[in-house]
């Protein structure tokens, strides 16, 4: 992918079981399945084994991707990996919750629309979209102190109707008491998941320049 070649990195993508054939929580089980066969130097693969760094290991998604991102490392923080996660970049992350915040929408139309979108994704979830999964701020979520991480990239859009849970993740991450180092990328004017139908466009070559940056930190 292009992430990999710009940053010089070795790029795992799982290819996780979706909704409605298979709800939550199979996309986290798979990804943290591949997460571990990752740490565990991907069973004899060579080529991870050769190339790859155990020592400098990242978490990254888009939208839905963005939010596994987060479970894998509140699940790495909580539970241990054997390796540290070095980064976790959240690019316009799925999260949710009952009641707005920030500029986010108020209409009951439009949250009743987003709320089925979640049950549509996790029937199971006896709590809506103040399950921690999808609002990792809900009252009684775990907190995120325990991220198991040393560094976050939080990417917004303008316009995104999910920029404000962005906005308010980071926020909320800074204020936690967890010792990483958490940074935001806003883009102006763009939509939800803009730079995948427009890698050329000047916001997604900015974008993309911070992500490089922030994976390469420290190399």
């Amino acid at each position: 992918t292009s992430v990999a070649a710009r940053a010089r990195v070795v790029a795992v993508s799982v290819h996780y079981r979706c909704a409605p054939e298979h709800p939550l929580p199979a996309a986290y089980d798979d990804s943290w399945t591949a997460l571990r066969w990752v740490v565990a130097g991907g069973a004899g693969e060579p080529w991870l084994a050769g190339h790859g760094d155990l020592a400098r290991v990242f978490l990254a998604g888009d939208s839905a991707g963005g939010n596994i991102a987060h479970y894998l490392a509140m699940r790495a923080g909580a539970e241990g990996l054997g390796a540290e996660v070095e980064g976790a970049v959240l690019t316009h992350p799925y999260f949710w919750g009952a009641d707005p915040v920030g500029k986010e929408s108020a209409d009951p139309w439009f949250r009743a629309k987003m709320e089925a979108m979640w049950r549509f994704v996790c029937p199971s979830s006896e709590k809506g979209v103040e399950d921690p999964w999808v609002n990792p701020t809900a009252e009684g979520a775990p907190s995120l102190a325990g991220l198991g991480c040393r560094r976050v990239l939080v990417c917004v859009a303008e316009k995104d109707v999910l920029s404000e849970r962005g906005r308010h993740y980071y926020e909320a991450l800074r204020g936690s008491g967890w010792p990483g180092v958490v940074e935001m990328v806003e883009s102006e004017g763009e939509e939800h998941v803009f730079h995948l139908f427009n890698s050329t466009c000047d916001k997604a070559k900015e974008m993309m320049d911070r992500l490089v940056a922030f994976l390469n930190r420290g190399c």
